[in-house]
């Protein structure tokens, strides 16, 4: 057996694991991994699939299924049609597979006389996790996910969270060549907290109902007994006409930045500081059986087995051992991406992520990272390509989306945001991500009480969801209701203490109301979730400004311009700064550089133009006086006026002539 199989059979051994303890998000995440490793192999797509519908992602598993030659799609297939009331097409893809299915069935093949009936400890140390998370106790949820990950570093979803929390993880104390040896013993048998307690006595409390004389020989499909393991910007736009199915939804009326991470507010102090034990020192080993008419798991498919004698050789012992290792050191790199995505540390994550192999790169996961990464760097043209990938891959896809429709918000593209919205309520109009879509639609075309309307009812769906309530906040600041605003973005915090984008909007709230001071207070507190946020460095500077600190607001800038070169932002409150301060030169540079990454812009050309003026070049200041009028001829008052004075300035001259 070569590597790439090895992986293989881990990965379906670890969704196995996973669907039978309900560990969905991990099962998701290794189909993802299993389906990268070969997505040719229809075996792999019918476990993908599977696990798409345990997840109630019908539409996903349907069109993944659609058409596949193979007993186990077809039968995925018809189950998804079941629920989208497709019987008709799931029943002819069930007849056209059965046609060509030899398979028999017999009476001991339908049960199975030896079953775990109880969770294992991996899978109650995440729920403890979960509910620890609830209840507020993040220190306790650290450490049980830390328990599960000790046990069994293939339980991503345990990762997963302790990373939205800010835990501080050491990735390499997790996924490192000895981890994959924890998985061969009973965990029930070892605690990984200094405690040392036991959630069960086995020996008091019967796992299986077994018949051990008798070890699975009637079963076709026997489950692996081994390992037990898984293994912030002014809206403006135009009304659509595209909204009527939009109109009033159905809750109460009540009462430029928005981006955020999900996460809980505390840092634990306590660290993965400890290398996993070895419960086993032996090396997996596989039968390695394909079967056409679907997965089978084969009682001789064992990833334990301590000795040359069980893997047949000391040369397979080896090659196993390095196929595992590659696996563990493929999860580190997105231990680590993700790690530095939920640090906000972004451009290291995109480096991670970017550096993954092509089949890896291009899975559902990654790319909805990268989506997210870019945007998150305010890079909105390269976020909206990996979001346009993702949607290409798997239209139905729900999650994520709410990011999706802010973007198109920021780029205006209220076709695209229409298109977007109208699917994702006919995918799911019970979820509050596709309620987040309309609301965006709504603002971008200019109709608050509508947006907010909407930001409300995603909301009501789920009331953890802080985007959600940070969005409705930003609309009602945009239309000065402060109160309103300042409670949503309360309302966020207190579902999630590391929403930065809570913390800006209270900061924006303060600094429309002149509050300056209270203002740098929230911006400041923002910074220190996301320490190298280009916009909430720009806001600081500009509170400073207002408090007449400007030496120290240009050095906010400039600080901002150097993480960001092509920050368009930070360029222009830079070169703004500068010409406050007559630095008139620097500042010169500054706006022409700008004037060839934002050319549309009337405000560039109209300080361009004064700056010329200055600096005594007449005609190059009247040019950019005009390109500025054409651009905003809102704003002609104020250009006409600088016309006029350099008209003036030229009949001063005239006279000294004469």
């Amino acid at each position: 057996m070569n590597a790439t199989e090895y992986s293989i059979q881990k990965l379906r051994s670890v969704i196995f694991y996973s669907l039978d303890n309900d560990l969905l998000p991990t099962a998701e995440f290794t189909a993802e991994r299993l389906v990268a490793q070969d997505s040719y192999d229809m075996d792999s797509t019918h476990l993908y699939a599977l696990v798409l519908f345990r997840r109630r992602r019908f539409k996903a598993a349907y069109n993944a299924t659609a058409n596949m030659p193979h007993i186990g799609c077809a039968y995925v297939f018809a189950k998804c049609a079941v629920e989208l009331g497709l019987e008709n097409e799931g029943l002819q893809a069930l007849q056209r597979r059965m046609a060509t299915y030899t398979q028999e069935s017999k009476p001991e093949r339908n049960y199975e006389l030896e079953r775990d009936i109880l969770p294992d400890a991996v899978a109650i140390h995440i729920l403890m996790g979960k509910l620890y998370f609830l209840l507020g106790d993040t220190k306790q949820s650290t450490l049980s996910y830390t328990a599960a990950l000790q046990l069994n570093p293939y339980a991503f979803e345990a990762y997963e969270e302790l990373c939205k929390m800010g835990t501080k993880v050491r990735v390499k104390s997790i996924f490192h060549a000895e981890a994959g040896s924890l998985l061969d013993a009973d965990i029930f048998k070892s605690s990984p907290t200094d405690e040392g307690s036991k959630l069960f006595d086995p020996s008091s409390t019967p796992r299986v109902l077994a018949t051990p004389e008798q070890p699975g020989k009637f079963m076709t499909t026997p489950r692996l007994k081994q390992p037990v393991f898984p293994a912030a910007p002014t809206r403006r736009a135009a009304r659509s006409s595209t909204l009527d199915n939009f109109k009033q939804p159905t809750l109460p009326t009540d009462s430029i930045h928005r981006r955020s991470m999900r996460g809980s507010s505390s840092i634990t102090s306590r660290l993965l500081s400890h290398p996993l034990n070895s419960l086993s020192s032996s090396s997996p080993a596989f039968n390695n059986k394909k079967e056409v008419s679907g997965l089978k798991r084969s009682i001789g498919a064992s990833f334990s087995g301590g000795s040359a004698s069980s893997t047949g050789s000391s040369a397979t012992i080896q090659l196993n051992k390095g196929a595992e290792q590659s696996l563990l050191l493929l999860y580190q790199r997105f231990a680590k991406g993700l790690k530095a995505m939920h640090s906000y540390d972004c451009f290291k994550a995109i480096r991670i992520f970017d550096s993954l192999p092509e089949n890896e790169k291009n899975s559902p996961w990654v790319l909805a990272k990268l989506a997210r990464l870019h945007y998150e760097i305010v890079n909105y043209e390269e976020s909206a390509v990996y979001f346009k990938r993702l949607r290409k891959m798997d239209r139905t896809r729900v999650e994520d989306m709410d990011y999706y429709s802010t973007l198109l918000w920021y780029l205006r593209k209220e076709t695209d945001l229409s298109f977007l919205a109208h699917e994702l309520y006919d995918i799911d109009k019970n979820s509050p991500v596709s309620w987040v879509a309309i609301g965006n639609l709504f603002s971008l075309t200019r109709e608050p009480d509508e947006a907010i309307k909407c930001f409300q009812k995603a909301t009501q769906i789920d009331a953890s969801f802080a985007y959600a309530h940070t969005l409705q906040g930003h609309e009602y600041l945009q239309n000065d209701a402060f109160e309103n605003a300042l409670k949503c973005f309360r309302n966020a915090l207190l579902v999630d203490k590391r929403h930065y984008n809570a913390f800006y909007g209270i900061g924006m709230v303060h600094m429309k109301l002149g509050e300056y001071t209270k203002a740098e207070f929230h911006f400041l507190k923002a910074l220190e979730i996301t320490p190298v946020n280009v916009i909430l460095i720009c806001c600081v500077g500009m509170v400073l400004e207002r408090l007449g600190k400007k030496e120290l607001a240009l050095k906010q800038y400039i600080f901002a311009s150097k993480l960001q070169p092509r920050s368009n932002l930070a360029l222009f409150k830079k070169a703004q700064a500068l010409f406050s301060l007559h630095q008139y030169d620097l500042a010169l540079g500054e706006f022409e550089r700008l004037q060839e990454l934002t050319p549309d812009e009337a405000s560039v050309h109209f300080l361009l133009g004064k700056l010329y003026r200055i600096a005594g070049r007449k005609y190059d200041s009247l040019r950019q006086f005009t390109i500025a009028l054409n651009l905003d001829p809102k704003g002609s008052h104020l250009i006409r006026e600088a016309l006029e004075s350099l008209q003036k300035d030229d009949k001063d001259d005239e006279v000294v002539l004469e």
